[in-house]
């Protein structure tokens, strides 16, 4: 038979204690182990909060950087020396003689601009016309309205990589290039040549200078594929034939926002009128004067 529960007050009041007391523990027991528990999650949220709190952003170094600005001229016959006023706000003494004479056999005029204003302000007098319709004015938007590099460009570089400064679209078809070299007029006859500047930057004799390496090249021929070093392993390489020009190198050293100019001589001949001459759609002569600054030169602490 079941048991009955018991209804004597002497035993219920003895056992009355026993129950109270056994009461009273697990409700120590438990606000023990409850506020334990609490507080080791408050504790471990704080540490994880802490643990995974984003870390300040370490600055990435800043590069060298080049800007280029390819200005159109628009070339006068009748009056061919319309440029060389502009050269009383350059210093061309920043290049050796020797190199001064190589290039000028070429064509070629360059050096640091002393009075940017005046020389900006010279430019703009003889910037080519704005377009006057539709077209013209898509096609200089759409940078194809001569065969001369157009506009603005800025390129991050690192010390001792090579760089490519195209001066001008390829000249299609078989091109005669006469060029002076160590005293001696040499010709090529190259398939749909393309000029440009290859640049090599290098560190200059203070933190806040950069020297910039200079050589003319002639890209001809059609593609081909060879193989280069890369920073870790061979990659591929695809590219035209090149006629590098070291007779003809030269050397920019300068700070951050130093301003330098190369354009044509007076009298246009050789490699200076085959790079920073040509046509526009309209068929009316052109010539490029291009200007190089020095945009940036990132300090040590900016390097770290």
């Amino acid at each position: 038979m079941p048991k009955r529960p018991t209804t004597d007050p002497v035993l219920i009041a003895r056992s009355l204690p026993a129950r109270l007391l056994l009461l009273a523990g697990t409700s120590l027991l438990a606000g023990t182990l409850g506020c334990s528990s609490w507080s080791g999650w408050s504790d471990r949220g704080e540490s994880v909060a802490n643990a995974t709190a984003p870390l300040p952003l370490k600055k990435a170094p800043r590069s060298i950087e080049l800007e280029s600005k390819f200005v159109q001229i628009q070339f006068d016959p009748s009056q061919p020396d319309q440029l060389q006023s502009m050269w009383q706000w350059v210093d061309e003494t920043i290049l050796p003689a020797a190199v001064r004479s190589s290039l000028s056999q070429n064509g070629l005029r360059i050096g640091r601009v002393t009075h940017e204003e005046r020389l900006q302000a010279k430019l703009e007098s003889l910037c080519s016309e704005e377009p006057n319709d539709v077209v013209d004015e898509f096609l200089a938007s759409a940078s194809v309205s001569s065969h001369q590099s157009e506009g603005t460009r800025r390129d991050p570089m690192r010390i001792g990589k090579r760089y490519e400064l195209p001066v001008r679209l390829p000249i299609e078809g078989d091109q005669v290039v006469m060029v002076h070299r160590d005293g001696e007029l040499v010709g090529e006859t190259l398939r749909d040549p393309q000029f440009l500047f290859s640049v090599v930057p290098a560190r200059g004799n203070s933190v806040a200078e950069v020297r910039l390496r200079f050589r003319p090249e002639i890209q001809h021929g059609d593609m081909r594929q060879g193989w280069v070093q890369g920073d870790a392993a061979l990659r591929i390489d695809v590219r035209r034939q090149a006629w590098p020009l070291e007779s003809m190198d030269f050397e920019l050293a300068g700070g951050e926002g130093d301003l330098f100019v190369i354009a044509e001589t007076a009298a246009r001949r050789g490699l200076g009128k085959l790079m920073l001459g040509g046509e526009n759609v309209d068929r009316l002569e052109q010539q490029t004067v291009i200007l190089l600054r020095i945009a940036n030169v990132p300090t040590p602490a900016e390097k770290l």
